[in-house]
């Protein structure tokens, strides 16, 4: 199982089920009090933010069982009023009109972020097996860099999504803008060098190159024209 798919769609719903909170119809059978739906609809956020931060700050090459427990159980702690109404949420979530416009592509987003985070930490502990490497101690500091830009990103992206006010196409665009607001250009920059000093350690590594640099440019220019794109 792709544990990072895993990840990212437990994302999405608390994302989906934050924007069926918001616009709940009130139907009798989902009725819920104004107070009550706002709770745990902050809850959800705080939750939401919470999985991810996990999830970035792991030294884990890869998302495994137990680093998808720790995001789980960080959110859970987060949401307790939500994790109790647990059954009413899912009905909710279930049926109302509109709580999954957009979030294929929010998946899919997230999904390249958290991949880029992936590859990021492979590349670097591939990199430090070769302990020749003579600039080491630069890989390490703008890894570190690039790491903390890619985690602001995730987290600045999973709070653009949660707006609840915003349109739903318009909403990817801005989610967009904004994580790539917090990569800039420094960002782009670290990833190039990081993927200089890796061919210099050893011609044959390109973990970094291939997962980090080349997709953090496709997704810089996939977003960007998403701007320009008519709504």
């Amino acid at each position: 199982m792709d544990l990072l798919r895993t990840a990212v769609v437990d994302i999405t719903t608390l994302v989906a089920t934050c924007h069926a909170l918001r616009s709940s119809s009130g139907a009798a059978d989902l009725a819920m009090e104004r107070k009550q739906r706002n709770r745990l609809r902050r809850e959800i956020k705080r939750g939401t933010v919470a999985y991810i931060n996990v999830l970035a700050r792991s030294k884990r090459g890869a998302v495994d069982d137990s680093l998808l427990v720790e995001c789980r159980l960080a959110a859970e702690l987060q949401m307790p009023h939500a994790i109790a109404h647990q059954k009413l949420l899912g009905h909710v979530l279930a049926h109302q009109a509109g709580s999954l416009d957009g979030l294929a592509a929010a998946r899919q987003d997230l999904w390249r972020l958290a991949h880029i985070v992936g590859h990021l930490r492979t590349g670097m502990e591939s990199l430090q097996e070769a302990r020749a490497l003579v600039e080491a101690k630069s890989a390490d500091a703008l890894s570190g860099r690039l790491r903390r830009r890619l985690r602001k990103a995730l987290i600045a992206y999973a709070r653009g999504v949660l707006r609840t006010k915003t349109p739903g196409g318009r909403l990817i665009v801005m989610a967009r803008a904004v994580a790539l607001d917090e990569i800039g250009p420094r960002g782009a920059a670290e990833a190039e060098r990081l993927a200089d000093i890796e061919a210099g350690a050893d011609s044959a590594r390109r973990v970094i190159a291939r997962g980090v640099t080349k997709p953090l440019l496709d997704l810089s220019l996939d977003w960007q024209r998403s701007e320009s794109e008519p709504g």
